[in-house]
Parts: C-alpha cells; sequence; structure tokens
C-alpha cells in the first residue's frame, strides 16, 4: 500500500454549532470537495444517496457541485431546505412573532411558555433570570437550579425556590398532553408502539406539556410558507431540548440510544426556540435548492429527492453523476425514533409513517447494518463512477462492515486515509477491474510494518486492527474474503490480524496488557528514528513562522497535507503545542497568535546565551570545551563527560544518531516553555522514553540559575544538574533523568 497520499482532509475552518448536532455525523468542513478535487473531478453531479448530514451537501455545494440528494428523512430534509434558504434573521424573527402571538384561551402562546419558567433571582427577587434546571432520574422536582441573574448579575447554581415548584402545578393533566401528543402520531389509535412510549417517556411533564400546547397550534397557524418552513425547523430543536437525554455530567452528548442519564439538565423551551436561530442561519449565502424532477442550473445547488435512493427506479433519468460522495452513517437508535416521532408532532401520520421501520425496530446488528449500506452500495454500483465518502466515529467492526458491503457490491477499495483518535475513515471507492489471490501471513506484516516505520511510535491493538483492515483491502482485495459477509467475518478477520502481529521476528508487546489493549513496536526498529510527534511539531514550527495568526483548523490543514494519509496529526497532541508556541489572539476569537519569545531572532538569542553559559560553566569545572554543535565537556581527570544539545524545540529525536552511548552524560536545554509537551511525547510513547530515558533535560532558566551559583564546582553541579525536573515522572517514582 501506498502510505502517502491522499492527505487526510481535516476541517478548513470551524463551523458554528448546527441543529441536531449531537446527534448528526461529525464531518471535517470541506472534506468531500477535497477528496473529489484530489481525484481530478472539479465540477459536475455528485450523488449522495444517504443525506444524513446537511453539511456535507452544503460544503460541496458551495464548492461549485451540483449535488443530488436522496433522503427519506423528513426532519433532515426540511433543516438542509431551510439552511440553504439563508433568510435574513428579520425572517426568523417574524417567524417566532407570528407563532408567539398565537391565542391560548385569553393569554398569548409565548407569554404562557415563558410563564412556566419564571425563577426569582434568590438575590434580589428579580424575575428577570435565565434559569435551567437539575433534575435526577425518576424524580418529580428539580433537585436545582442554575441561574442567571439579568438585574443583578448574579450566577451559580441555587435551591429550587417555591415558586419554581408552583409553577410544576401548572401544567395541567400531564395524561392529557400525553394523548395529544400520541394521537397527532397514530390518530385513533389506542395502541403505542414501544419506540413511541420509550420516546414520550423521556419528555419531563412541563417539557411534554409545552409541546403539547406547541404542536396544537401548529396547523391553525396562518403565515407564510417561508416563515413555516423556518418555524417547523425551529421546533426540532425545541423537541431536541425538551427530553432527558442532556446529562449533567456529560462533556459530549452524542446519544446513540434513547437512554436517560442519573441527572440531567431542563431547559427554558421558549428560549430554546429564540436560540435555535443561530443553530440554523449558519451560512451567509442562499444556496439554490429544487425538488426532484426540478434541477438547479449549472453554476451549482442542491436537487433535493426525499424518498431513499434505492426507490429511483429509472436509472437513465438521473443527472450523469462524475461519483458518489456521502457521509455513511452509523445505527443511531435515538436519532431515527426521535426523528419518525418529531415528524409526527409537525406534519401528522403520513410523515411519521415515511420513518416507521425507526418505530419497529430496537436494535441495529452488525449484519443489519451492513445490510443497509450494501444496498447503497449496490444501487450506485449501476452509475459505473467512484465512490468517495467520510466514515466518523469509527469501530474496526464498521470499517469491515463498510468494506464488505462495498466489495460485494463490486467496488474495490484503492486508497483511504484515517484518524486513529477520532476514529474516522475517508474511503476511495472505485468499481472493481480485478481481484487478487490470498496472501500469506508473513505478506500480511508488510503493511504494519511499514506503518510503524513511518509513524516511529508504538501503536496500540485497535490502531493496528484498522490499518491491517484498510491496508490489506487496498492491496489484496480478498484477503478476508469479503464478499461473504456473515457473523463470522470479524471473527475470522481478527484472527488473522492476531496471527500477523503476534509474530516475534517481526512485532513485540512493549507493556504487559491484555492482547486487545496491548501497545506494539518493531522488532528492528528503522534506522532513522524519527517519531510522527517530532515531524508533527517540525511542519508545526514552519507554519507559524509564516503565519503568526491562525485557526486551529488552519495549522492541523497544513501538517495534514504533509503527512500519509493513515497518521493524520493528533489534535490533543496539537493543542499541547498550541500551548507551548502561541496564546490566544486578543482581537480575534478563536484565532491564535505566537509567542514573542518563540520567533526564530529571539530563539537564536536564547541558543546564544546558553552556548556562552555552557563555555563558561565548563571552562570553570575544569572541562576542554570543544564544539558548538553538540558542545562537548571532555576531561580525562573528571568523570563523566557531558555532550550538550541546545534546543528551541521538543524534537530531541533529532539528537538520538549524534549522542551514541558512550563515556558521555547527554544534555538537551531547551526553553521551559516546552517541559509540559516534551514531558507528553515521553508519557505517551514508550519507545520514545526509552529512547531518551538516561539523558538530562535542563531547562534555559535552571542553566542560568546554576551558572550564577558563586560556589559552583564539579560536585554541586551533579547534585543540581536534575533538581528541577523537566518533564513527566510517575508517581512516587525515583527521579530517571
Amino acid at each position: 500500500m501506498n502510505f502517502g497520499k491522499p492527505a487526510y482532509f481535516s476541517d478548513k475552518k470551524s463551523f458554528p454549532p448546527m441543529i441536531l448536532d449531537r446527534f448528526l455525523p461529525p464531518y471535517p468542513y470541506g472534506a468531500l470537495s477535497d477528496m473529489l478535487g484530489y481525484c481530478g473531478i472539479e465540477k459536475g453531479w455528485v450523488l449522495d444517496p444517504v443525506g444524513n448530514q446537511p453539511l456535507s451537501a452544503i460544503e460541496l455545494a458551495q464548492a461549485g457541485y451540483k449535488v443530488f440528494v436522496a433522503c427519506n428523512n423528513p426532519i433532515l430534509g426540511k433543516i438542509l431546505q431551510v439552511i440553504c434558504a439563508a433568510h435574513p434573521i428579520s425572517l426568523y424573527q417574524a417567524a417566532i412573532a407570528d407563532f408567539g402571538a398565537l391565542k391560548r384561551g385569553d393569554d398569548r402562546l409565548e407569554n404562557q411558555i415563558k410563564a412556566l419558567y419564571i425563577s426569582p433571582c434568590p438575590d434580589c427577587l428579580s424575575d428577570q433570570t435565565e434559569v435551567r434546571y437539575l433534575w435526577k432520574r425518576n424524580q418529580t422536582t428539580p433537585f436545582a437550579r442554575e441561574l442567571s441573574c439579568k438585574n443583578c448579575g448574579l450566577t451559580g447554581i441555587y435551591k429550587v425556590s417555591d415558586v419554581d415548584r408552583e409553577n410544576l402545578n401548572q401544567i395541567g393533566n400531564i395524561q392529557l398532553h400525553r394523548t395529544k401528543v400520541l394521537q397527532r402520531i397514530f390518530p385513533g389509535s389506542m395502541d403505542t408502539p414501544i419506540a413511541v412510549k420509550e420516546v414520550i417517556d423521556s419528555y419531563l411533564p412541563r417539557s411534554l406539556a409545552v409541546i403539547s400546547s406547541i404542536i396544537n397550534k401548529l396547523d391553525g397557524l396562518n403565515t407564510t410558507s417561508e416563515r413555516k418552513d423556518i418555524l417547523e425547523v425551529l421546533l426540532v430543536h425545541v423537541f431536541d431540548y425538551g427530553n432527558m437525554l442532556w446529562g449533567v455530567a456529560s462533556s459530549r452528548n452524542r446519544p446513540k440510544q434513547i437512554s436517560i442519564p442519573s441527572e440531567f439538565y431542563e431547559f427554558n423551551l421558549w428560549k430554546i426556540l429564540e436560540e435555535a436561530v443561530s443553530r440554523v442561519r449558519i451560512i451567509d449565502r442562499p444556496i439554490p435548492f429544487t425538488f426532484y424532477p426540478e434541477l438547479p442550473s449549472e453554476s451549482g445547488g442542491i436537487c433535493f429527492y426525499p424518498f431513499r435512493i434505492g426507490s429511483f427506479k429509472d436509472i437513465e433519468k438521473l443527472p450523469a453523476f462524475q461519483g458518489v460522495a456521502t457521509v455513511l452513517p452509523r445505527p443511531n437508535q435515538a436519532l431515527w425514533t426521535y426523528n419518525a416521532v418529531w415528524s409526527g408532532w409537525i406534519w401528522g401520520y403520513e410523515a411519521a409513517q415515511k420513518l416507521k421501520g425507526a418505530l419497529e425496530r430496537r436494535r441495529y446488528d452488525w449484519i443489519w447494518h451492513t445490510q443497509a449500506i450494501r444496498t447503497v452500495f449496490t444501487y450506485t454500483s449501476k452509475l459505473n463512477v467512484p465512490f468517495f465518502a467520510i466514515a466518523p466515529e469509527l469501530s474496526n467492526s464498521y470499517i469491515l462492515a463498510y468494506l464488505s458491503a462495498a466489495s460485494s457490491s463490486n467496488y474495490e477499495l484503492k486508497n483511504a486515509a484515517y484518524h486513529p483518535e477520532l476514529k474516522s475513515g475517508q474511503f476511495y471507492w472505485y468499481p472493481k477491474q480485478l481481484t487478487t489471490d490470498v496472501v500469506s501471513v508473513y505478506e500480511l506484516s508488510k503493511n504494519l510494518k511499514k506503518y510503524l516505520e513511518l509513524k516511529c511510535e508504538s501503536a496500540d491493538y485497535q490502531e493496528l486492527l484498522s490499518i491491517f483492515l484498510f491496508s490489506e483491502t487496498i492491496d489484496q482485495k480478498n484477503s478476508f474474503q469479503l464478499d461473504k459477509f456473515d457473523n463470522s467475518l470479524f471473527i475470522q478477520t481478527q484472527k488473522l490480524f492476531e496471527e500477523t502481529i503476534c509474530d516475534k521476528e517481526i512485532f513485540f508487546q512493549v507493556d504487559e496488557d491484555q492482547l486487545e489493549n496491548a501497545e506494539f513496536w518493531l522488532k528492528d526498529p528503522p534506522g532513522n528514528y524519527q517519531p510522527v510527534s517530532d515531524q508533527v511539531e517540525g511542519y508545526f514550527i514552519r507554519f507559524i513562522q509564516k503565519n503568526p495568526s491562525f485557526t486551529f483548523e488552519e495549522v492541523a490543514y497544513f501538517i495534514n497535507q504533509n503527512l500519509p494519509g493513515l497518521l493524520p496529526v493528533s489534535n490533543f497532541f496539537l493543542q499541547r503545542l498550541v500551548s507551548s508556541y502561541c496564546e490566544p489572539h486578543p482581537d480575534e476569537q478563536h484565532r491564535n497568535k505566537v509567542n514573542a519569545q518563540e520567533y526564530i531572532q529571539a530563539r537564536k538569542n536564547d541558543i546564544h546565551q546558553m552556548k556562552h553559559l555552557i563555555h563558561s560553566m565548563g571552562l570553570k569545572l575544569g572541562f576542554n570545551v570543544q564544539g558548538e554543535y553538540p558542545i562537548t565537556w571532555v576531561s580525562s581527570q573528571i568523570n563523566p563527560n557531558y555532550k550538550f544539545f541546545i534546543t528551541a524545540s521538543s524534537i530531541i529525536s533529532q539528537f538520538k544518531s549524534k549522542s551514541v552511548p558512550g563515556d558521555f552524560e547527554t544534555v538537551i536545554v531547551f526553553p521551559g516553555s516546552r517541559a509540559e509537551l516534551l514531558s507528553y511525547k515521553l508519557k505517551i510513547d514508550p519507545i520514545y522514553h526509552q529512547n531518551f530515558e538516561k539523558y538530562h533535560f535542563v531547562k534555559y532558566r535552571h542553566l542560568r540559575t546554576i551558572s550564577e551559583n558563586p560556589g559552583m564546582n564539579f560536585k554541586t553541579w551533579v547534585q543540581i544538574l536534575d533538581s528541577d525536573p523537566a518533564v513527566w515522572q510517575e508517581a512516587n517514582q525515583p527521579v530517571l533523568f
């Protein structure tokens, strides 16, 4: 396999949070157009046969492609339509005003909903507060409220007040509200599907009462079609924030199942309605949007087909596609079930029936998912065009599902990029041309060996299994017998991998963990030792010297274009690089600027000063000082002798070949601002630690302190050289360097 290009295409820019973000597959904005461009497809029609991520179609249309999106999910279709319209904010405000003005009894609907969330400030007693409530599962009242007072500025978490408790008693007959939201989906039915009951049970009584009031007024709303479209999408956001799946302790809420956390938030749903505007108005210019059979102009746009692509029988009537470009889905019982119910709440029974499969199926296993994806591949294979796909949130079983579904549908994988940290894959499939025979276990080891040589760091079992699946599918096509998928396919493939990685003539396990959690390295390491973390830091330095102000996405994209597609930069490590070299830009949000001391001339001055200190100290201690790079302290009377390397970075692999074990102690002199970065490298990679565990790491400032010691002699030097620990040490363990 060619481990070079294509690169992993990361986000070109940050994108504002979008409605249903927590359910939709993560998408690196710009990636599909980059993948198409890499393969020479610069314009024309592309097909998205899944349509489960509106951003991908928007990005392609903005890049000038004509995108045919097939999607039978009315919720996602309406979201895509309204985002593409790029309505002015005044139209959103008018839509909310029209809805809020509807009367429920003698009062406006807006006032009635707001009244349910009145929560007086515990300090000034003003009701001009913003509040969200904290609940425990299966309780009848919240245990706290998180409040911000507009009048006195008080913020914090406080006890629930009597007013808050009284408001909970104002919602009316909860059983009546439950019946209303159910009858909206299944009018006249007394038999509630389990999935619908599960959805309704995931809403607190107050939230369900508000939603019941909202959907009861939808049909009577007399407004323009644009305002109605806007309101329907805003209500999706309300329905999402009304459920109990917003865990208090969850740092990243991405539910796949309808499972209520032990503690969760309840939100003010009128405020959520108003805040939803910013989640929909995410593009500045409208994108031409049509419903099939009407097509957009040659300048680009989106044609939406509101059904599954498989239902389009007359394939000759489809546009002449240059390729397929989509985001592959993972099963998401929560999203699909909620969307079915929400469709019924907004548009009634017929809309919910378009997603009735989500209400009937409770379990989505590997075989089901593989077969579902296979139907997409089977249909698109008739077009005889390449298939480009983003596949986020991958596990190895899902990687195999996609590879199997594609292979059994007459596609072969030509290229792939993969982000191990993000578990995100980028696939380049083409119609099959040739097949290849199964190869031996020894031959199967070649790609894993090449990967580790390029990475120059240990890799864990799951990471290597992913690389094994990608690389062998590309090189051997039929090694795993992908066309014959069944429940045994993953087990058989995993067994083949384990036989390969456990070949002790080529690989060895660097830790004592269980096999599936273990780290592996090469028995015969590469001669040119350059860990990917040091490569990344080199590209990072090159970038910031030319771009003193930048976003995280800009530097990540630049680095990834210089790395193999299966070895993109770790976002976690990149954030550490940014923290080490830069600071937040004072005038521009989400941008960073290089610290003044990190410019080349400033660091040259530091290095010059360190050279002078090392030279003068060596002479003072009685050594013969030699060289510049490295500087050596040599003496036949004093032991040990020393070899000094001065650096402004934490790229210490550059010194390995110049510090061959011998009579010298190796000292790395570096800025204190690199200490945390260097500590991380030594901690995260056992091979890195093994290579440099006997080095002394000394900060610039510590060397200055040593040089200023008036009673300095060689004994003192040995005692205090490592007295300011510069790098990570295991808790309760002795100092290693």
